[in-house]
C-alpha cells in the first residue's frame, strides 16, 4: 500500500505534466512575429503553441469584461 508522500509525490508529477501541455506553456524566449499591421508588431515567444489562440482569446475576454461592466454601470 502506498504512503500519502508517495501519493503526492504521484500528483505533482501528473500536475507538471499538465502544466508542460498547457497553452501558455513554452520553451525558449526567442520571438517570432505573429503579424505587423500600422506599424504595430505582435510578437510571441517563440516556444509559445497556438500564440494566435492566446492573443484571441486575450481580446475576446477582455470585450466580453467591457460588456459585463457596461451593462453594470448602466443598469
Amino acid at each position: 500500500m502506498k504512503d500519502d508522500n508517495e501519493l503526492k509525490n504521484e500528483n505533482n508529477k501528473e500536475v507538471n505534466k499538465s502544466l508542460k501541455k498547457s497553452l501558455l506553456s513554452y520553451d525558449n524566449d526567442e520571438q517570432q512575429t505573429l503579424f505587423k499591421i500600422f506599424g504595430i508588431e505582435m510578437t510571441a515567444p517563440k516556444g509559445l503553441k497556438n500564440p494566435r489562440v492566446v492573443y484571441i482569446s486575450f481580446i475576446v475576454v477582455n470585450f466580453i469584461l467591457l460588456i459585463l461592466l457596461k451593462n453594470l454601470i448602466s443598469s
